[in-house]
């Protein structure tokens, strides 16, 4: 191993920098790293390029994206990314899979695309917080702004006592709120609020919680985009941020890409299209795809795979839109997968663990939550209640959940008291890992099964050629790939010293099918085979000896070139 990583803690900027760069420095005929641009703070957004250079350069394979850390506190999305490289390297040559991989393919990977969030978020009580270009408690001008106002260096909650409160203490167990029954009343109740002051005007009655302008980067994208004044954190104009910009551009410059997955926190899910419409909205041969590779990611990681908009969008009439899958899907028709890494539900032994996990949990589920933290994080995820004199809304009590390394993230190697709970993380990153790169050899590839050139006589030859896709996906990737155009045909070239008599020296040969449209027999009731195969033919004149050279391509299914001497 020539290069080592501890991946029990989570990295820093600059250590994902010195990552980034030691793993190129040691891999260099497997590996380079750019720069795509800058943040709003200067920092990098760097993107990683693996393959095996002596087969092939990258853009001429097909292409496997990743990205992850869009979201500020979703550090555990980058630490998936920097495994997926440092496994993809260090395990090239000794895993037949992974060798496999990068001397037939190229993986695309930008570790954290928001820099300058997650440096707040690791280093401040801020977690959700944007990506720089406002500061957490600069951007909000008026009404409640979270901000660490009892100096533990965390933003928590604060219970206020109010007969018209929502809430009230469960008597199971003293740290935990409980909703207030509809009609019930003669107890003490409470309205939770996030940590913080009341900035501005304040008429000592009613609070106001403005929106922060923090920069949702993916809804900042350019299929569906709708105004942040309609959207949250949608920004003035689609890719009006920096980093999704140079994202963006990226993308665009490498239509290759075949498959791509995008790394989110939390809710252990992974999500597909469409985020805005039903399935019965999908051509019927794409979902088919879908449900098949994700059923793969099921089989591999234990999360399910679901549909954004019918089981993951909590107001169906309000979509969210301006996501990098909605663009890449709905616009190019590639392959994308959304993973919601990391469910504590699942962690405390939740049967029926929350999708979306803003509602209030039930009595049971949230005393089996605290016996988690009880018991694998040593009560660190869980701030007790302490008596607080707010200078606005006088004595309160702060505490609550702590949500960096309970919620949103699995526990680092720090905060985790058992073993159990210090493998969480591994396992989180390592099995996700494993999931795209099936994905990835999922991708369509071109490949020349064989050349034939037969001699007619006076200089005279027929030249055949057999082009083939051996991937599992069809050469244009998916129907929607088809009608938005965004798919590239095959195309098979004659090149050298021989004269072209018959047969165009560039013939296209349309698309080629893949594996995913045969899962039984031949039967007259099911889909209808396409042909994997085609063949391609000339007539050239050129003196015995002649080297010509076949050269197959199609954008996303890779180039491959065969040289035959004519006899």
């Amino acid at each position: 191993m020539r290069y080592a990583m501890d991946f029990g803690e989570y990295f820093l900027y600059d250590d994902v920098t010195q990552h980034l760069q030691g793993l190129a420095a040691a891999y260099p005929e497997l590996s380079s790293l750019e720069s795509l641009g800058q943040s709003w703070q200067g920092r990098d957004v760097w993107a990683m390029t693996l393959t095996n250079s002596a087969t092939g350069d990258h853009a001429s394979k097909p292409g496997f994206y990743i990205d992850a850390h869009i979201h500020a506190e979703e550090v555990a999305t980058s630490h998936t990314a920097l495994y997926t490289i440092w496994y993809l390297l260090s395990n090239y040559g000794s895993d037949a899979q992974v060798t496999w991989l990068l001397d037939n393919l190229t993986f695309y990977i930008l570790p954290r695309i928001n820099p300058d969030g997650a440096e707040i978020s690791l280093t401040t009580g801020h977690h959700w917080c944007g990506n720089g270009r406002y500061l957490p408690g600069d951007e909000q001008t008026r009404g409640l702004c979270q901000q660490d106002i009892n100096g533990d260096g965390l933003i928590v909650q604060m219970r206020v006592p109010d007969p018209a409160g929502e809430w009230k203490i469960s008597p199971d167990d003293p740290r935990l709120m409980i909703l207030r029954e509809p009609g019930e009343v003669g107890g003490e109740y409470y309205r939770l609020l996030r940590e913080g002051l009341i900035k501005g005007d304040w008429d000592g009655v009613s609070i106001e919680i403005e929106k922060p302008r923090d920069g949702n980067m993916n809804r900042n994208f350019p299929a569906g985009w709708i105004s942040g004044k309609l959207q949250y954190g949608a920004g003035e104009y689609a890719l009006d941020e920096p980093e999704a910009l140079a994202t963006a551009k990226f993308i665009l410059d490498h239509p290759n890409i075949t498959g791509m997955q995008c790394y989110h926190t939390h809710g252990g899910l992974h999500l597909r299209p469409s985020l805005v419409a039903p399935d019965n909205t999908i051509p019927r041969f794409d979902l088919a795809v879908y449900k098949t590779i994700g059923a793969m990611a099921t089989s591999i990681t234990g999360y399910p795979t679901i549909s954004v908009y019918e089981e993951f969008t909590p107001d169906p009439s309000e979509p969210r839109t301006g996501s990098i899958m909605q663009w890449t899907y709905d616009e190019m028709g590639i392959i994308t997968f959304s993973t919601e890494l990391w469910n504590p539900e699942l962690a405390a032994g939740i049967a029926d663990p929350a999708k979306y996990q803003v509602r209030a949990r039930s009595t049971e589920d949230e005393l089996k939550l605290l016996k988690y933290n009880d018991e694998h994080l040593g009560g660190k995820g869980f701030v007790e209640w302490q008596s607080f004199d707010h200078p606005q809304l006088g004595q309160i009590e702060i505490g609550g959940w702590t949500h960096m390394y309970t919620f949103r993230n699995p526990p680092p190697r720090s905060f985790a008291v058992t073993e159990k709970a210090r493998g969480f993380l591994h396992e989180t990153i390592h099995n996700n890992c494993l999931f795209t790169l099936r994905h990835a050899a999922c991708a369509p590839l071109l490949r020349i099964q064989s050349v034939e050139a037969q001699a007619l006589g006076a200089d005279l030859y027929k030249v055949t050629a057999i082009v083939k896709n051996e991937g599992y996906l069809p050469t244009h990737l998916t129907q929607i790939a088809l009608k938005n155009h965004f798919a590239g045909s095959v195309s098979v070239a004659l090149t050298g010293d021989a004269e072209v008599l018959m047969g165009e020296p560039t013939q296209d040969l349309g698309h080629l099918a893949g594996r995913d449209e045969r899962k039984a027999p031949w039967s007259p009731w099911m889909r209808q085979w396409s042909q994997t195969a085609k063949k391609a033919e000339w007539l050239v004149r050129a003196p015995v000896g002649t080297t010509v050279t076949i050269s197959a391509a199609a954008q996303r299914a890779g180039t491959h070139t065969h040289e035959v001497t004519l006899p």
